[in-house]
């Protein structure tokens, strides 16, 4: 099948791939699979494998509107001011919660919008972590490894901006 701006021809729409259709069970008990010896979470190797992750990312790249490296950037930079300012004790994990949360109602705008702006699984992906980060921990150690992945996976499939 020919897929031009996720269209067949017959100028249909594909179906749009949602997470649970790649990854049954995704977040389902968190990022961690217990504790190290040092007693520091250890996290799930899925989160981070390429046999996890990369499918996430091709798709992105195949769904419409295509993921952008541009968009996963600006979403991931967002991010990692959050992880600075934690780190250098700048603030603390309640006065960042709020900020960090914001992604969710970012990524819901970007969907929503008449023209969207990002496909749905990079959507969903953004609502379910969100939704899963529930401390400093999730998210510094869960959350951004699961994150950094998806960003480095995504340097071999996602075009850098969009060409329209």
């Amino acid at each position: 099948m020919n897929r031009e701006r996720g269209r067949d021809f017959r100028g249909d729409r594909q179906q749009e791939k949602r997470l649970e259709d790649l990854w049954p069970d995704y977040l389902k008990g968190g990022y961690f699979d217990g504790k190290d010896e040092q007693g520091r979470p250890k996290l799930k190797l899925e989160y981070v494998s390429r046999e996890k992750v990369e499918p996430l990312v091709k798709e992105m790249s195949r769904a419409w509107p295509q993921l952008t490296m541009h968009q996963l950037r600006r979403f991931f930079q967002h991010c990692r001011a959050t992880e600075a300012k934690l780190k250098q004790k700048a603030s603390s994990w309640e006065s960042e919660q709020a900020n960090f949360s914001k992604l969710d109602s970012a990524a819901a705008d970007a969907f929503g919008k008449s023209q969207k702006k990002i496909p749905r699984l990079f959507h969903d992906f953004i609502q379910r972590n969100v939704a899963a980060v529930k401390s400093e921990e999730d998210f510094l150690k869960g959350f951004l490894p699961h994150f950094e992945a998806l960003v480095g996976f995504g340097a071999q499939h996602l075009n850098e901006r969009d060409r329209n």
